[in-house]
């Protein structure tokens, strides 16, 4: 791999850590507010309220925003393992990486079309966190496209 390949792999896993963390932050606060059986701060934005205490906001009896914030912890030590292991290790996390995102993007697409056509009502937190998954999908599948010309 030459030096900008190598950059650029770093880069995008660096990228996938960031975009962890950021999901933590959200996905956490959500499951914070419902174990802690607060009521969850949308400023003004959306319905979160109503979607953190719908039919759809758990899944046998273990909330959405739970999985979220695992799906989270196990995708940000996947890409932090892959970034410290660096490119010469073998590219075990690339299809990994694909298949966690590829599932997660799945399901929050899911859960969006719930807030949007079931539910009527649209979380912010839930947002971000189905957006930051699908970038993470979207950078995965960057690097897998610009690593294959290498």
């Amino acid at each position: 791999m030459t030096l900008a390949g190598r950059l650029g792999d770093s880069f995008a896993w660096l990228l996938l850590v960031l975009l962890s963390i950021a999901g933590l932050g959200a996905s956490g606060y959500l499951t914070y507010s419902h174990y802690a059986d607060k009521p969850t701060a949308c400023a003004g934005i959306g319905s979160c309220e109503y979607v953190q205490t719908s039919e759809y906001s758990e899944i046998l009896g273990v909330p959405v925003a739970l999985l979220g914030l695992l799906f989270f912890v196990a995708f940000g030590a996947l890409a932090l393992v892959r970034l410290v292991r660096g490119p010469d290790d073998p590219d075990w996390a690339q299809p990994a990486a694909f298949s966690m995102t590829l599932g997660g993007t799945a399901f929050v697409s899911y859960l969006t079309y719930v807030e949007l056509f079931v539910i009527d009502a649209i979380c912010p937190w839930c947002v971000a966190t189905a957006v930051i998954t699908v970038g993470c999908l979207l950078v995965v599948v960057t690097r897998a496209v610009f690593n294959s010309e290498d």
